[in-house]
């Protein structure tokens, strides 16, 4: 738990008549241009279908490729024309998306005894394919991937080392298998998604000793820049008035190095600068440490911006446990809060499998009644509650989400900040107002309107007596004008 004085930085902020909204924030940065303007954005359209069961013929491509004794267990129809079908066969789990025609996109396995997961986009260990002849691969893999293009003959061939095992990768057309020696399909993904992607092996490992071995070699050098409590020391120690601050916030910055050094130059150019970033999560990929080295760190090492992060589904790192990121970020940094000024600023897990559910939401609770009654409340958390209905396709689970929307409620939280849905939202639910900030980098929704479909982040201007003014930045590319 971490607490800060409750004295105010002190800065020539205050925002009045004086300038514009965009007064201070630069209109581009390296190829992408900047619009700003008020906060709010209401709309959402979900796409509209008739949601109809799979077909026959998508049902047989299911068949065709997983084993014999598995049976469908659930189906989804989200997208129109797309379905998502789970076969399961005893512990093993085969994920299917299919397009409403019988077309492949994708199939991914897990194993929910052993937790071993396939995908054909994080599968073949770095440098491990070695090519083989097509008579080298098993004729019952052959034989499945002619009954899914019967009129196709694959054009490349190799055998090679995965996380999971050796595996024999074909490919189709476009669309590339994994097969277990046996011949058993276990993968299959679009070259265009990345389904030949290739993992570093010095990233993905089998224990809990190995991780937090690498995480403390490689990451050592950068816990004084980012570890929680020493950014909010520092905060405390820089403190002096209380003329009003800025903070930043902003979510899902993974997947896009051009767009993260980018934001990173952006934010790092306001006038008046930020006290601090919030982060509604997805700060990297798959929460590995070469990702944090290699893409998270290295912008901000160029600035003196405090981050402080809400932890996405993202970040978690192997097994759900967040070793990398608590290593580099502390122990204290997946429920902590600070008070500043007269706000108290709340950070919430609602993804990890570090602490049990209920008892986050029991320290959550304590943490809210606690807050000093003159204080304002802004809590961060990454996954979207279910109990705003258009956030509900891509949400926290309904019970969570429907206690963590009671307490805001009670407490009379002043704002909560999401991220996950990648795009800018907004809603109000029982007086209390909600905003989703996904659009760091992320590939963007498409729900949400020209005011939401687009990356973004929020500023926030917190005025002497703890009210916030809130501007929206967005960016294109200047190519796209």
């Amino acid at each position: 738990m971490l607490k800060l004085s409750c004295a105010f930085i002190a800065t020539s902020l205050i925002l009045t008549a004086c300038g514009s909204i965009e007064s201070g924030i630069p209109k581009e940065v390296g190829d992408w241009r900047v619009e700003v303007g008020p906060p709010g954005n209401e709309f959402y359209q979900a796409p509209v279908f008739e949601t109809i069961p799979p077909s026959e013929d998508v049902l047989q491509l299911v068949w065709n490729i997983a084993p014999q004794h598995a049976k469908v267990s659930e189906w989804e129809q989200n997208v129109k024309d797309i379905y998502f079908i789970r076969a399961k066969a005893r512990n093993e789990e085969y994920d299917f998306i299919l397009g409403a025609d019988a077309s492949l996109f994708e199939v991914a396995y897990e194993n929910d005894s052993t937790k071993i997961k396939e995908e054909a986009d994080r599968l073949v260990l770095k440098g491990s394919k070695k090519s083989i002849e097509l008579s080298e691969v098993p004729q019952s893999a052959l034989q499945t991937i002619s009954k899914v293009f019967p009129d196709s003959i694959p054009k490349e061939t190799w055998i090679a080392s995965t996380v999971s095992g050796e595996r024999y990768v074909i490919v189709v057309g476009q669309t590339v298998f994994y097969a277990r020696p046996d011949g058993q399909i276990q993968a299959a993904g679009l070259t265009s998604r990345g389904a030949l992607n290739e993992v570093d092996p010095s990233v993905k490992k089998k224990n809990r000793e190995e991780i937090v071995a690498e995480a403390k070699q490689k990451l050592a050098p950068y816990r004084e820049r980012f570890n929680i409590q020493k950014r909010v020391d520092k905060l405390v120690n820089e403190a002096a008035s209380d003329n009003g601050y800025r903070f930043v916030v902003i979510g899902d910055t993974r997947s896009n190095p051009d767009l993260w050094f980018n934001v990173v130059k952006h934010v790092n150019q306001l006038d008046p600068k930020p006290e601090f970033v919030i982060s509604t999560g997805d700060i990297v990929r798959y929460g590995y440490t070469e990702e944090y080295l290699d893409y998270f760190i290295p912008p901000l090492l160029e600035t003196e911006l405090n981050y402080f992060v809400a932890i996405g589904n993202h970040d978690d790192g192997s097994g759900g446990k967040a070793f990398e990121y608590r290593y580099l970020f502390g122990e204290n940094a997946l429920n902590y809060f600070f008070d500043y000024g007269k706000c108290r600023y709340i950070f919430f897990d609602n993804v990890s499998k570090v602490n049990p559910y209920e008892e986050s939401l029991e320290w959550l609770n304590n943490v809210l009644a606690s807050t000093p009654k003159d204080h304002k409340i802004i809590v961060s958390a990454h996954k979207p509650i279910a109990t705003v209905e258009k956030w509900a396709y891509h949400a926290w689970n309904r019970r969570n989400s429907d206690t963590f929307a009671e307490l805001m409620s009670i407490y009379k939280v002043d704002h909560v900040f999401f991220g996950h849905i990648h795009a800018y939202s907004t809603a109000t639910f029982n007086s209390v107002p909600y905003t989703i900030t996904g659009g760091g980098g992320a590939g963007l929704h498409d729900r949400y309107g020209p005011l939401g479909n687009v990356h973004n982040y929020v500023i926030c201007d917190v005025m002497p007596d703890g009210s916030m003014e809130q501007k929206v930045v967005r960016f294109y590319k200047k190519d796209d004008q």
